[in-house]
């Protein structure tokens, strides 16, 4: 079986200032390891002696995670203030208790001088939801708002007049009330490519559709004028809710920064999935048109993983469950 995303993996050359940052959206250090330059390029495709940390947040153990890579020799320095629809983009998202309360605090951070790309919170409608009819028939969906940093993408949303347990759970402890990673996206040139997922993954397919026009997804992508629609398919796990993984072709000429989001870049670089078949994985994988399949072997945290380039370019690390 395999899981929804299991890790959004982010590069750092500052590791107390990533975990201080961290720690305010509810994460915890749970593990920690390291691989010598030979080991990390066999594995990741980057020649770098590398130590990293798990993060959690709350009890959510089986999605939404954080990897830590600290790289002593960084391939580059990331994805950096790139527009959300770019070639080669990721983030994740998370749910909040109060969306504006998060807007607020950066934009506090920005008056405070510090370097951030953000959204207002844009209401939008979710496949169950419904615009309001006036006060007794109120609005049902989220507002959600896109923040970058210099070394981190995120999407943050807020529930409104519906649940979906199971689907992003804040804990008390967390300072900024915020859940763990809900589901990832990244962005592909060609969308044909996104059928790899289906077919060698085994995820469900989602509501595959053209979008773009609406002005709350306008406002959320940070699309600009000439900047017209794209392509959005989800992937799911069969085997539970959350950990939803989307894949965003624009329709119309965006740069290419496949380079900017791989192993030993800084900030959000690699997705991995976690599997209980792993040898079986790696044979489909094999099969498959992907490239660069490693040989299954021990990650950081003594867990098999094989790393690979999917057909859109982009590396992923499916993670094994560890044998002691």
């Amino acid at each position: 079986m395999i899981t929804g995303i299991y890790e959004n993996c982010i590069g750092t050359s500052d590791r107390a200032a990533t975990l201080k940052y961290w720690a305010e959206m509810g994460y915890r250090v749970v593990a920690e390891g390291h691989l010598g330059a030979e080991q990390a390029a066999a594995l990741y495709g980057h020649s770098s002696t590398l130590h990293a940390l798990r993060l959690q947040n709350g009890s959510s153990d089986d999605h939404g995670l954080l990897r830590v890579l600290e790289w002593e020799k960084p391939r580059n320095a990331g994805l950096e203030f790139t527009h959300p629809l770019t070639i080669g983009s990721r983030w994740f998202a998370q749910m909040v208790s109060d969306v504006f309360m998060v807007r607020d605090a950066f934009a506090d951070d920005v008056a405070a001088g510090n370097p951030w790309l953000y959204t207002e919170p844009a209401r939008a409608i979710i496949m169950t939801g419904s615009q309001s009819a006036g006060f007794y028939d109120r609005f049902r969906g989220v507002r959600e708002m896109f923040v970058i940093g210099p070394h981190t993408r995120q999407a943050f949303f807020q529930r409104y007049g519906y649940t979906r347990p199971g689907y992003g759970t804040i804990e008390p402890t967390s300072p900024m009330g915020v859940s763990e990673g809900t589901h990832s996206s990244l962005v592909t040139a060609d969308h044909s490519t996104a059928l790899f997922y289906a077919e060698v993954f085994d995820l469900k397919l989602i509501n595959p559709h053209q979008g773009g026009a609406k002005p709350e997804s306008r406002q959320t992508l940070m699309m600009q004028e000439g900047e017209t629609e794209f392509m959005l398919t989800g992937f799911e796990s069969p085997f539970m809710i959350a950990g939803l993984f989307q894949v965003y072709t624009p329709l119309y000429p965006t740069e290419n920064k496949l380079d900017r989001s791989q192993p030993g870049s800084l900030g959000l670089s690699l997705f991995t999935y976690r599997t209980d078949e792993i040898a079986a994985l790696h044979n489909r994988v094999n099969i498959s048109p992907a490239t660069a399949v490693t040989a299954i072997q021990p990650n950081e945290f003594g867990e098999p993983s094989f790393g690979f380039i999917a057909p859109d370019g982009m590396y992923w690390v499916v993670v094994g469950e560890r044998q002691d």
